[in-house]
């Protein structure tokens, strides 16, 4: 094996293929040379407001950023169509340009919101002593009860005492709504939302690793009464410092923006040829169930209404609640990277060929909906991860790139793979995804 040293300061490794690994930030004049394989060593994963809270699969910041300082401008519109918890959307802010994040996932809407929201310092510290407080009053009260939502198997996911707890930090929280004199009051309660959500799955008995809320026999986590009222205090004083150190950047911008609109990835409601840059990472088939990954923090935040979690779920690109009518029979799309995986599939499993058919079918869609908004000239850049379904391999960039370039119009102006270094949620081994492709798609003039 060799290294050497580029002229941009990367490291380029050479054995079978060549890495470029790059420490940090990537210059923006840097052009990552078409088929590459790249390695970024993030420096920055819980930069500012970017750890409030764990995400499945989600962007490390330098790799948005890179493409944010590439192919757009300050001031100029830059999209998430599928925002997930809004590493995108901050990275556009920071860079001042215009943030658009979209998401169909609650949790996700509500943690972009937040990260993307300053909130000045002495109102957050005024808030956080009174949340404090009341937190502290309300378990030295041995006959407050507090509210506790009721959803399925509550009981199975958590010990009495962790209920009793969370309950009384989600009490303390929403009296904060009634410090009327408290200025920015909603966001701060958003804020606190936030930070309990990122403690839930911690203090639950679901196993802190899997791709699912799952109970395991072999997974006895140690929990001890006092221990989640504890977390959330650590966590409370840890993403304030966060929060400040980002509201004290933004004083010195003299121009930044966010909006989070209503609309979906498939319907985003924007304007036509109105955005400058679209940035995203679609969900991974078979692998990342986002609405089972978060049901806890939903339950606990109000978040899912009172319908069951497959009339959610059935709402979302990459869903896995399909029925039977729907993969009796062989789906074909047309495609020639396509179709023989979805034959493959549907010998071993009909129900999975659906989930991926219907997958490609919904991503056609959205990239129509993309070209649709981008301004002519301009760029889609899509992170997407390849991988294994009922033991077929699915090059889901090829497929991709065949869906855009042959039925959505763009032009494929380059494409590099990104490694991945470490992940949140673990995935079956065999099913792991060991990186992503960047496809950059571009818009004709």
């Amino acid at each position: 094996m060799s290294t050497r040293k580029s002229s941009e300061g990367v490291k380029l490794t050479s054995e079978s293929e060549e890495l470029i690994e790059i420490e940090g930030d990537l210059d923006p004049d840097f052009d990552i040379p078409n088929g590459a394989n790249i390695l970024i060593i993030s420096k920055d994963q819980s930069y500012l407001t970017h750890g409030i809270h764990k995400f499945p699969a989600k962007f490390f910041p330098e790799l948005p950023r890179y493409l944010i300082r590439k192919y757009s401008q300050p001031g100029e519109y830059v999209i998430d169509p599928m925002c997930g918890s809004g590493t995108t959307i901050l990275e556009a802010m920071l860079n001042k340009r215009i943030g658009i994040g979209i998401d169909i996932d609650p949790i996700a809407q509500l943690i972009t919101k937040v990260k993307t929201t300053p909130i000045a310092s002495e109102p957050l510290e005024t808030a956080s002593k009174i949340l404090e407080m009341q937190i502290e009053k309300l378990d030295n009260s041995a006959e407050y009860n507090p509210i506790i939502p009721d959803f399925p198997y509550r009981d199975n996911w958590f010990r009495s005492f962790v209920l009793r707890e969370l309950g009384i930090i989600r009490d303390g929280i929403l009296s904060i709504k009634e410090q009327t004199h408290i200025s920015q009051v909603d966001d701060i309660v958003d804020f606190f939302h936030v930070i309990m959500s990122s403690i839930i799955r911690d203090a639950s008995n679901a196993d802190p690793h899997c791709t699912r809320t799952v109970l395991r026999k072999k997974v006895r986590k140690k929990i001890l009464p006092g221990e989640t009222l504890r977390k959330f205090s650590q966590r409370l004083a840890q993403q304030i410092n966060e929060m400040k150190q980002f509201s004290n950047i933004l004083d010195d911008f003299t121009y930044f923006h966010v909006h989070l609109p209503g609309g979906t990835a498939l319907a985003t409601e924007l304007l036509d040829d109105s955005i400058d840059l679209a940035v995203t990472s679609p969900p991974y088939i078979n692998a990342v169930d986002y609405p089972r990954t978060h049901q806890l923090e939903m339950y606990w935040l109000g978040l899912l209404g009172d319908g069951p979690l497959s009339k959610v779920k059935r709402k979302y690109i990459g869903t896995e609640t399909v029925y039977k009518d729907e993969y009796r029979d062989l789906h074909v799309s047309g495609y020639q990277t396509l179709d023989p995986v979805l034959e493959k599939i549907y010998r071993r499993d009909p129900r999975r060929a659906y989930i991926a058919y219907k997958f490609f079918d919904d991503m056609k869609h959205q990239l129509h909906e993309t070209m649709r908004i981008l301004k002519p000239g301009s760029r889609y850049c899509v992170a997407i991860g390849n991988n294994l379904i009922r033991g077929v391999q699915v090059k889901s960039h090829e497929i991709l790139s065949e869906i855009a370039v042959s039925s959505v119009g763009f032009e494929l102006e380059s494409q590099f793979f990104s490694k991945l270094i470490r992940h949140f949620i673990r995935i079956p081994r065999r099913e792991r995804m060991h990186g992503e492709w960047v496809l950059v798609l571009r818009k004709p003039q």
